[in-house]
């Protein structure tokens, strides 16, 4: 409360001498009336011209008096500006009214005539009386007015002697005292009142601004916002609220039913009491409602154009629909001369190896091996995006992972005198094993890729339930505003001249989808300068292997000579691609068909006896002929099972679904000579198996 007195101090002074002012005003009167009748009833027991001496003195005070208090309440700035001769004002002429006062019982007071006595204590006392209930807003001006009168009346009532006069005058004293008391109280509620007035004052102006604040941010913000009570009564809104509502937005009124106006907008926006939506407008405008639950009951409901978003978001899938189809339709034309090509090499190979040839052989070997590799990278893109890859989750060892990991990049670390650790472990974790290896072998790889006379650290620790796999190295480090943006799609660091020996920067963004496919956390952390950890976090698994059931794995019934007689028919619309591998598997020892078209192939095969072991159909034939549809109306036509393998440059998502949803084995170009050869002898002795 101090704190607040001081606070508005100044103000509360300003409104005390303001009340005094206006309690002055009608003094004038009432004193004019009591002077009048003491003159009347001392007429007759003093001097009159005495009386009328002291009457007029009064009277020419008072009015003074009630000229100058009647001035400044009516000009409470000027009052305001002139505090201090307002208040020595206030003090000097109470204290002259009350000499005047008291100067009346030093000339009029008669102590021998009980009469006079009577009319003057009973006189002096209203007087008494009346400076308290007038002054008590100014004490100083109280004290001066009452002081003067009751001292002398108190001084001869004592001087008299008598047991009445001295009762009398310790009255008269005792009434002064209570009086200053009395007005003192008056005083301090008179305070505590304007306390409260000029305190509310403020509350209510701070309430008032801040609702202005608060209605001016409301009505500028481009959200719509509703806010309703436990009721869903409506007590706050703004004008995007109203316009959302379209004709409903001029039924808002405080009390309404918030319920009941979103219902009735068109169309109707049903909400249920804590969830959210999504609102299309007639006119294609789309709106996010959210909406919060108040502590003390009732909701606040926010709605959101997101119309441009979502038209930004629409033209980012387009875009990317646009990238993939781009990549696969280029993937598709690379991928057909470099498959004739590897199929050509493959041959040529085996015709021209010797001592002499055998270096050139191995770099033209290594040079389509990396294209190879950055086309089997574009592939696993493309598969991903297609949602054509399922994870096949099972108890892998990672020891044994670790161990084949371990034997396939110890001789790259070497080249660049790195140094490779793979630090043995016996977890057992849920997984799928061919997936994993390809995250692990993208991170190996692009370690050795970026350290130079470093050493790089692959090891698995236990966290808890879950084991978390490191991939540590102390090359050159990643920038930090640059660890989120390595796991994007063809963004490599160190590369501005784009080095395909450096491939495409498709590794890291393989594993960052394998790993959200297989549910496990992938984290990279580093210090550039330092070297750099990533971190896969995968589930334990919580069964054994069967190690003889590992081992007992398909047995090596394939015969090197299951190709041998075998009727092959080779279904491809390029020339190159036809000659190629009519060149290899004829190496193989296959008879082979070659075919440029589904007619030809059926004319072909009409004047063969033989019956066909295998079919080898490209995916797209001439004028978009599904290769699937060709092969499945083939077998129709021949009466008889035939394996069939397809071949395909395609890396499309929707090709790619298609493709596995046939049932056929796919294998992309450019396919590696082994690849296709083993492939190849599992489809024929599988054939063999069912023929058994």
């Amino acid at each position: 409360m101090e704190i607040i007195e001081k606070k508005f101090q100044k103000e509360i002074e300003i409104e005390r001498l303001w009340i005094a002012t206006e309690q002055g005003r009608y003094v004038f009167f009432a004193l004019l009336f009591i002077s009048l009748l003491l003159v009347f009833g001392l007429w007759d027991m003093a001097s009159h011209r005495l009386l009328l001496i002291w009457f007029g003195m009064l009277t020419s005070l008072n009015f003074c008096r009630w000229m100058v208090l009647q001035f400044f309440y009516n000009h409470k700035s000027v009052l305001t500006a002139n505090i201090q001769r307002v208040k020595r004002f206030l003090m000097f002429s109470a204290a002259l009214v009350g000499l005047c006062w008291g100067m009346a019982a030093v000339w009029f007071l008669v102590p021998s005539q009980p009469t006079n006595v009577m009319i003057m204590v009973i006189t002096l006392n209203i007087e008494v009386i009346g400076g308290v209930l007038t002054w008590f807003c100014y004490l100083p001006a109280a004290i001066a007015i009452l002081v003067p009168i009751a001292l002398p009346l108190v001084y001869f009532l004592l001087l008299e002697g008598g047991k009445a006069y001295i009762a009398t005058s310790l009255i008269l004293s005792l009434l002064t005292i209570l009086a200053l008391k009395s007005s003192l109280n008056i005083a301090k509620m008179l305070n505590h009142a304007l306390n409260l007035n000029f305190e509310n004052a403020a509350l209510r102006k701070e309430s008032e601004e801040k609702s202005l604040l608060l209605e001016t941010a409301l009505e500028n913000m481009s959200q719509g916002i509703s806010m309703s009570d436990q009721d869903d009564r409506l007590r706050m809104w703004n004008q995007q609220f109203t316009n959302l509502l379209g004709g409903t937005g001029a039924k808002v009124f405080t009390d309404a039913k918030l319920s009941a106006l979103l219902e009735a907008a068109d169309p109707p926006l049903i909400l249920s009491t804590d969830g959210g939506a999504e609102y299309q407008m007639h006119n294609g405008q789309v709106y996010e409602i959210r909406q919060a639950q108040l502590t003390q009951g009732g909701r606040v409901l926010t709605y959101t154009d997101i119309s441009d978003r979502i038209k930004r978001e629409q033209a980012l899938e387009k875009a990317n629909a646009a990238k993939t189809r781009f990549l696969a339709a280029a993937s598709h034309d690379l991928r057909q001369p470099i498959h004739a090509l590897g199929l050509f090499f493959a041959e040529l190979s085996d015709r021209v190896y010797s001592p002499e040839t055998a270096l050139v052989i191995g770099q033209i070997d290594d040079s389509i091996a990396a294209i190879n590799s950055m086309l089997n990278a574009l592939l696993d893109i493309s598969k991903l995006d297609a949602g054509v890859v399922k994870p096949c989750l099972e108890p892998a060892p990672l020891g044994e992972l670790f161990t084949r990991l371990c034997t396939e990049f110890q001789p790259i670390a070497l080249e660049n005198q790195n140094e490779l650790h793979l630090r043995p472990t016996l977890a057992i974790v849920n997984t799928d094993p061919a997936m994993l290896e390809r995250m692990l072998r993208n991170l190996i790889s692009n370690a050795l890729r970026y350290t130079e006379k470093g050493r790089i650290l692959v090891a698995a620790r236990w966290r808890g339930q879950k084991i978390e796999i490191q991939v540590r190295d102390n090359g050159s480090g990643i920038p930090e505003d640059q660890l989120e943006e390595i796991f994007v799609e063809f963004h490599q660091l160190q590369n501005p001249a784009r080095d395909r020996r450096q491939g495409l920067g498709l590794g890291l963004a393989i594993v960052k989808l394998l790993g959200q496919l297989l549910h496990h956390e992938v984290k990279v952390a580093s210090r550039l300068g330092q070297g750099s950890c990533f971190s896969i976090t995968l589930p334990l698994a919580h069964q054994s292997i069967d190690a003889e059931s590992k081992l007992s794995a398909e047995k090596p019934s394939l015969l090197n000579n299951i190709l041998a007689g075998r009727l092959v028919l080779v279904l491809e619309d390029d020339i190159a691609v036809l000659e190629g591998m009519r060149g290899l598997l004829t190496r193989w020892g296959c008879h082979v068909i070659t075919a440029g078209s589904s007619i030809e192939a059926e004319e072909k095969l009409a004047i063969i006896e033989q019956p066909l072991d295998l079919l080898l159909v490209d995916y797209r034939l001439p004028d978009n002929v599904s290769g699937i549809e060709v092969a499945r109306q083939l077998q129709i036509r021949l009466g008889y099972p035939v394996a069939v393998l397809i071949l395909t440059g395609d890396t499309g998502p929707d090709r790619l679904r298609e493709a596995d949803a046939s049932g056929y084995p796919l294998l992309h170009k450019p396919v590696q000579p082994a690849k296709l050869r083993s492939s190849m002898q599992y489809l024929l002795s599988k054939s063999r198996e069912a023929e058994l």
